[in-house]
This record gives structure tokens, C-alpha cells and sequence, in this order.
């Protein structure tokens, strides 16, 4: 059996309240490595914003996706991919009519360097990892060395999902031949830096909350409290940095975990709305039906397996 292979990896994972960060650990200490798959089935479908430690590759198979990252917005066909730093806002959705496959890898660069008094982490991944000029890069296919990653990533996926013995070598092997491009080319290439740290860093403190209680009733002012900026303020860089507002963030991640319950489940329709803080079964059920043009029943009786 293969494991680690799911659509979950994490926009509503556990959170430090303190600091903001996800708790959520993706792999393990033994090897802080994660595969997975997300499944897109159409333009409607997406992947909230979020953010982790880990590194993070990825690359569409079939289809295509919108990755909106910080304030910038790509479209990624087959054959394309991105790569991402740590802690850097990110979200993907489906870019077409057609269902979309994008698998992608989750992985703390220790699992590179190993500790930090090595020449890997001082020559190589720290000044990949830390420098405040490079957020992320998007890979096209007909680049030949991006398309020379991406067949790393591909090489590692496939390692990861088929676990023949000593794998995780293998995955070691092809990630760290990723970071080493990265690390010869980033410099030549054009980087791709958050335009705004900090308020970047508000956000990301208003995701983790929202995430840590969007079972709950919120309010604007709460969400603005735990990043300490005034109502308007959170509204204005809430929206500058998503495109939606801090509710409609709210709104789109209850209905993202109802369908995947839907999906998943047999729980009862009553249920699955207080599960997901909604209030109201009728409300929910007429935002389900504008947001997917059916309704939870039809829904769940469609076999529709897809919790993006």
C-alpha cells in the first residue's frame, strides 16, 4: 500500500497561536519528506492559501492550475512546475474545464544538509533558504535546466509513491540534485521576491488563526486582532495579498472541508455543517450549490472523490 498519497497537506493543519506557525509536520523527523497529489476537477476547484516550513515542488501532469503566490499569479500547463521557499503564501486552483493532476513534494531542507555545521547547509541551502530576494520559481518545460529539475521532482515522486527498498536515498539523491540547480542557476536567473515582508507576515498570522477556528463564529475584528492591525487595515491587506476578503477566506475553507466530508464520509448533512461552522443547514446548502452547481446529496451521490 502506498501511503502519503492524499489531497490533505495542510491549510487547515494545527498552528503555534504565538508565532503563527503550522505545527503540522509533513513526513517525520526520521525523514521530513511528503508526497502528494492534488487533484483538481475544474476551474471552481481549488487549494486555499497557506504556508509551511518545508520546501515545496511541484509539477502539472494533466491540465492546468492557477498558482497564486504572495501577489503574483501564474498559469502552469502540463509540463510545467514551481518551486517554493519556506514560509511563502501560496494557492493553487484548477486553470480549465478539464480535471487537473499536480503532484507535488513537501520537504524540510534538513533532510539536505542534515545539520547546519556542514558545507551543505553553509554553502548551498542556507543562502538558497534564507535569502530575503527569492520567494519562489516558477519552472517551464521547455527550459532546459528547469525541465532538468522537474525530472528530479518526477524521479523523487516516483520514488516516494513506490518505496522500493532504500528509497529514501534515492529521494535524497534527486532532491538535493534539485537544490543544487536551484543554487547554480538562482543566481543568473531573475528572482521572484515578496514585494511585502511584513505585511505578508500579517497575513500569514490571520491564515493560522482563521485556520485554527474557522469551526467557530469569526468576525473581521477577531481575525484583525491576532495580527494587531485595525479593521480596515486587515480587510485591505487581507484582499491585496489573497484577492478575496478575510469572510469569503472563511466561507471557502468550511466549504472546501464539507466537501471533502461529503466526499470521505457518510456523515449525516446536519453533522458535517457543524463540523464546519455553519450555522444554518439551509445556508449552507444554498452557498454549496452556488459554489458547485449541486447540491450536498447530489454531490455525495456523484462519487466525487476530489477534496480540492
Amino acid at each position: 500500500m502506498k501511503k502519503n498519497i492524499t489531497t490533505e497537506k495542510g491549510p487547515a493543519a494545527p498552528v503555534n497561536t504565538k508565532s503563527g506557525l503550522e505545527t503540522m509536520r509533513h513526513g517525520d523527523d526520521f525523514f521530513p519528506c511528503a508526497p502528494y497529489l492534488d487533484v483538481y476537477q475544474t476551474a471552481h476547484d481549488f487549494y486555499p492559501w497557506h504556508w509551511h516550513n518545508e520546501l515545496e515542488i511541484s509539477y502539472v501532469v494533466s491540465g492546468c492550475v492557477r498558482a497564486s503566490v504572495n501577489e503574483q499569479q501564474y498559469l502552469l500547463h502540463s509540463g510545467d512546475g514551481i518551486f517554493l521557499n519556506q514560509r511563502v503564501l501560496h494557492s493553487y486552483s484548477g486553470g480549465g474545464k478539464r480535471q487537473t493532476q499536480m503532484p507535488n513534494i513537501l520537504f524540510h531542507p534538513s533532510l539536505i544538509y542534515g545539520t547546519q555545521d556542514t558545507v551543505y547547509w553553509e554553502k548551498y541551502v542556507k543562502p538558497l533558504t534564507l535569502s530575503p530576494d527569492f520567494s519562489h520559481m516558477v519552472l517551464r518545460g521547455d527550459v532546459p535546466w528547469q525541465a532538468e529539475i522537474l525530472d528530479r521532482a518526477r524521479q523523487a515522486f516516483s520514488f516516494l509513491t513506490g518505496e522500493p527498498f532504500g528509497y529514501e536515498f534515492y529521494v535524497r539523491g534527486a532532491l538535493s540534485e534539485v537544490l543544487l540547480l536551484m543554487a547554480q542557476k538562482i543566481p543568473a536567473a531573475k528572482k521572484q521576491p515578496s514585494k511585502n515582508q511584513a505585511e505578508n507576515v500579517r497575513v500569514r498570522q490571520m491564515l493560522s488563526y482563521i485556520q485554527l477556528h474557522y469551526t467557530e463564529p469569526l468576525q473581521v475584528q477577531e481575525i484583525a486582532d491576532s495580527a494587531s492591525v485595525s479593521r480596515r487595515e486587515c480587510l485591505r491587506t487581507f484582499r491585496r495579498v489573497t484577492g478575496s476578503s478575510p469572510m469569503q477566506y472563511v466561507i471557502d475553507l468550511r466549504l472546501r472541508k464539507a466537501r471533502q466530508l461529503l466526499a470521505e464520509t457518510d456523515l449525516p448533512l446536519l453533522e458535517i455543517c457543524g463540523l464546519c461552522g455553519f450555522q444554518s443547514q439551509s445556508y449552507f446548502t444554498k452557498l454549496f450549490h452556488q459554489r458547485t452547481g449541486s447540491s450536498p446529496g447530489k454531490y455525495r451521490n456523484s462519487g466525487n472523490s476530489s477534496a480540492s
